[in-house]
């Protein structure tokens, strides 16, 4: 399963790098839709320089999850990211349309490598919790 598990990190990580590479330095030709409402949200986000962040998270948080480094933490910030990217392949362009694939396979992979890694996650779920400051150094950090 680690097997598995390495192997979708790996292939997310794939997709991540050269999307957001692509953005700075231009690899292929960025999609802007085939319906007037996803061609609005692509331009929209280009227009307003988001699009630009939203590549820069894609670009870092796809070398972290390349490297192994702070992968929980990666995982985090690419959420909303992985969100809208299934909104606009999958809502905007059609459920039936091919790139309806590739939204469910985004959101998928970050859902399931999140599900992978859900330990990382515990403490954010906790139901109290004792403020401290400064934290002291005998705390267990995980």
């Amino acid at each position: 399963m680690i097997y598995a598990i390495w192997l979708l990190r790996l292939g997310f990580a794939a997709w991540l790098v050269p999307a957001g590479l692509n953005h700075f330095y231009p690899l292929f030709p960025q999609p802007l839709g085939n319906v007037p409402e996803s061609t609005a949200l692509i331009t929209a986000l280009i227009d307003s320089g988001m699009f630009s962040l939203v590549k820069l998270v894609e670009l870092v948080a796809g070398l972290f999850l390349l490297i192994g480094w702070r992968v929980p933490l990666a995982l985090v910030a690419l959420l909303p990211i992985s969100f809208n990217v299934w909104y606009w392949d999958v809502v905007l362009q059609g459920w039936t349309s091919i790139s309806a694939y590739y939204g469910w396979a985004i959101l998928g992979a970050n859902v399931l490598l999140m599900l992978a890694y859900h330990r990382a996650y515990r403490p954010l779920f906790a139901m109290r919790y004792d403020f401290t400051w400064p934290p002291s150094m005998e705390e267990d950090v995980r």
